[in-house]
């Protein structure tokens, strides 16, 4: 998947560096929404993401950190949220972190992410009422993250995108989990999520190079002001 790159790259020029009864999302919020010049900040996050959009099929994009508790979760979500209900972009978030799922999505006994990955065709069955549209990982996301590594993920990621404009995937941390960078390669790209207290360069060539080094599209990073203050900037030299 390069189109979105290939997207990317002129844009910023040489800066770039189920029949069955589903179960559905209610209207809950899992994160707080941004407040004030937070709003502003994930305003040009969603429109840099819109820009990326795709003409013949949906987009997927990938959110990871480089280890954990750096908000990309609250971050992936609420640029999903912005992109649905500001931009009126058809959305799905899915949440394939499998090291540390959403509980309330879980107690919600919601379609999941694990199910969808052993079964991709209940995919164009599902019931959609909300948008964004909420996937969460499933009791047993750990279990079949084997099926990463064959057919069945591009398939239900292409069968995602004949549904949605943009599929927002949340990854599990870079460098926490080898499964991330084979999760990030069936992405058009990945913006990786770094907290300000915790930015270290180093870290974050070395998270960057281990998803490059799986031929993942690396769009560039957010970073995260934590106390729910994101993004300062997405930057484009990474």
């Amino acid at each position: 998947m390069s189109k979105i790159y290939d997207a990317y790259k002129k844009q910023a020029g040489k800066s770039l560096d189920l029949t069955q009864q589903v179960k559905r999302a209610g209207s809950f919020t899992l994160f707080p929404s941004p407040v004030g010049p937070q709003q502003g900040d994930f305003d040009r996050l969603a429109n840099r993401i819109l820009s990326l959009r795709l003409n013949n099929r949906g987009t997927v994009l990938g959110f990871a950190a480089s280890a954990s508790g750096e908000g990309a979760s609250f971050v992936s979500y609420n640029a999903a949220t912005i992109l649905a209900q500001d931009y009126g972009q058809r959305v799905a978030w899915i949440d394939g972190n499998f090291l540390s799922p959403q509980a309330r999505l879980r107690e919600q006994n919601l379609l999941s992410f694990s199910t969808l990955l052993q079964d991709p065709d209940l995919t164009d069955t599902m019931l959609v009422d909300n948008n964004p549209f909420l996937i969460g990982a499933g009791d047993n996301l750990l279990g079949v993250k084997g099926l990463f590594a064959d057919e069945t993920y591009p398939d239900l990621l292409g069968r995602l995108t004949g549904r949605f404009d943009f599929v927002i995937l949340d990854l599990p941390p870079v460098l926490v989990s080898p499964d991330t960078a084979l999760m990030a390669a069936g992405c058009d790209g990945v913006l990786l999520v770094i907290e300000q207290k915790f930015l270290k360069w180093e870290i974050v060539e070395h998270g960057v190079q281990t998803l490059r080094d799986k031929g993942v599209q690396v769009l560039g990073s957010v970073i995260n002001q934590r106390q729910f203050a994101l993004p300062k900037v997405i930057y484009d030299r990474l």
